[in-house]
């Protein structure tokens, strides 16, 4: 298993140019961190208000849509 995370890791060097040889490395694979973070809470609030929504409010629209007596119809 930790053969195959070094190899993705040395892959990943590869193809974004982070093996160091110009001095930017760091700052490189500090950016890539900082991104990786913002998928990472992207995906957690994502999922977070998908399962629990969190509108308490009565008025709010989605249940002014589901009731079928308050919606106008078009004629």
């Amino acid at each position: 298993m930790f053969e195959k995370i070094l190899y993705y890791i040395n892959l990943f060097s590869e193809l974004c140019g982070f093996d160091g040889s110009e001095g930017g490395a760091v700052f490189g694979w500090v950016v890539v961190l900082f991104s990786t973070l913002i998928v990472i809470a992207a995906f957690y609030v994502w999922i977070t208000r998908s399962l629990w929504p969190g509108e308490e409010d009565e008025n709010h629209i989605k249940r002014r849509i589901l009731i079928e007596d308050e919606v106008p119809h078009a004629h």
